[in-house]
């Protein structure tokens, strides 16, 4: 409601409706929707709300009437302010002192509940910011094409002032990251309060909407930003599946159950697509030691995963043949044939022992064979600032999946056996061509922030770190994967870390007792 104008009686003077909102809404040409004491806007959008002072709106009309001004002043003794949050009375008292002074004391008569809501504004406008400023910069990669980076974090903020359980999301997303950023237990409560909020508010909208959910943006991003807290923040890493499945639901209702869905056309369809993919990647692959890292029971997809990898195949939007395959690709990087391949070298590893595929085993070694050709070849030139990341990215996980398959070769040929399904993959020898090649690229981006800052290397540098072996090699793993988390401060990557250094610790003991 526009602030209305203040005729109280003759003690209070003209005033002006603001007419335009805040000044911060009037500078920026928004529309304002005048709620006190920080409209929605700048509240969710991180700007400071400024209002026009009581000078301001004094109806200058009466400027010349300084008579009337002086006939109407209230006087001091009854003077009575209000506004739409808090109401102050004066009084006096006399202190009890030894020169009986008489004092003036505010005694403010502001409800519990609206101070609570002024705190919580203020608290929910350096959250949006953070989300803004620091954390949405970590969800894309750095080179993708502008349509997909500001047209994703555009629709956010204008659809979060709509849909509860989206700004619910936002900001336990960044509630989570503050948690690690600051060392903050108070956030992390704070997180764990806005997802449960997110997901009260996700149960509204379904229980309210009949059909044409498919077409709810807001929806889907919530959807999207509930498992990347499960995956990037602290305690809800369970809940990723039975998210990663209402966001496979959503996606097979728009893009893939209508008979005209071919390809993909809007920027941030493809976005979610790859989004989902990537996190079906990761909650697939796991960890791969179960008893000190969470796992969670997940049912891979396969006829979402070859429908969505065919119309992505269909779909470039933004392509341009000189640039990296991160132009068109905002959230993978990395070949998508090259993450289904690591998958099924997954799968086989789980395998019970005695059971392994060999002719699926050779099939995998044959494709694997042209990967490394690939990366085995003369460098190509680089087209963009950031090829030589996403190039590098694609060879650890080339070599990481020829380390895998090469242990899983060992073991169908009668070799050792528990590594199969019960444990992290073994050491190599140090001088193991795959291991020089990976060494040889973390030590070229040593000091690359860029490289440490993109999320797609997290778990090549963290399952390499299962195959090094000598303390030189593992130092350079650890630096890798600590520099990442100082950038980023992921949980998963905290998880990670944890992981290798147990295991690094293992081995050591007992390479001791040996």
């Amino acid at each position: 409601m526009p602030y209305q104008a203040e005729m109280s009686g003759p003690a209070q003077r003209p005033r002006l409706r603001t007419k335009t909102g805040c000044l911060t809404c009037k500078n920026r040409r928004k529309k304002c929707d005048e709620e006190r004491p920080a409209c929605h806007r700048c509240r969710y959008s991180g700007y400071t709300c400024q209002w026009p002072t009581t000078d301001d709106l004094i109806d200058r009309r009466y400027s010349s009437h300084p008579a009337r001004r002086k006939s109407t002043s209230p006087a001091p003794s009854t003077a009575t302010a209000e506004s739409n949050d808090t109401q102050q009375l004066s009084i006096s008292r006399k202190d009890q002192y030894s020169d009986n002074s008489v004092t003036d004391a505010t005694v403010s008569r502001s409800s519990e509940a609206a101070a609570h809501q002024l705190l919580c504004h203020d608290l929910e406008s350096v959250l949006a910011r953070h989300f803004v400023d620091r954390y949405y910069a970590l969800l894309l990669l750095p080179s993708c094409h502008p349509e997909y980076y500001h047209g994703w974090i555009n629709e956010i903020q204008e659809l979060m002032l709509q849909h509860k359980c989206l700004r619910s999301s936002v900001l336990a997303c960044a509630a989570s990251h503050l948690h690690f950023v600051d060392a903050s237990p108070q956030m992390q409560e704070l997180s764990l309060t806005y997802y449960s909020a997110a997901i009260r508010g996700l149960s509204e909208v379904l229980a309210r909407a009949s059909s044409q959910l498919e077409n709810h943006n807001g929806l889907l991003m919530s959807i999207i930003l509930l498992y990347l807290h499960g995956c990037m923040g602290r305690g809800t890493y369970n809940d990723i599946p039975r998210h990663v499945n209402a966001a496979i639901r959503i996606l097979k209702l728009r893009l893939m159950e209508r008979p005209l869905s071919t390809s993909i056309s809007r920027p941030f369809d493809r976005l979610a697509v790859e989004s989902v993919l990537y996190q079906v990647f990761l909650v697939t692959m796991g960890s791969w030691c179960g008893g000190r890292l969470e796992r969670v029971a997940y049912t891979f997809d396969a006829a979402f995963w070859l429908r969505a990898e065919n119309l992505l195949a269909q779909s470039m939007l933004f392509r341009i043949p000189s640039t990296s395959i991160s132009t068109n690709s905002p959230v993978l990087g990395v070949p998508l044939d090259l993450f289904k391949l690591v998958l099924s070298i997954k799968r086989l590893w789980e395998s019970p022992f005695g059971q392994l595929d060999a002719e699926t085993l050779d099939e995998l070694r044959t494709e694997l064979e042209e990967w490394e050709r690939t990366i085995l070849g003369p460098p190509q030139s680089p087209s963009d600032s950031n090829y030589e990341i996403y190039r590098d990215a694609t060879a650890l996980y080339v070599l990481v999946a020829s380390l895998l398959v090469q242990q899983l070769q060992l073991c169908e040929g009668g070799g050792h056996a528990e590594g199969i399904g019960i444990g992290p993959p073994g050491p190599v020898p140090p001088g193991c061509w795959q291991i020089e090649k990976a060494m040889i690229i973390l030590q070229n981006h040593e000091h690359d922030v860029d490289w440490a800052r993109c999320y797609i290397g997290n778990w090549p540098v963290y399952t390499l770190g299962f195959f090094v072996a000598t303390p030189e090699d593992i130092q350079l793993v650890r630096d890798d994967m600590r520099r990442r988390w100082n950038l980023m401060r992921f949980s998963q990557l905290e998880r990670f870390r944890n992981d290798l250094e147990a295991t690094w610790t293992q081995r050591n003991g007992m390479s001791c007792e040996a």
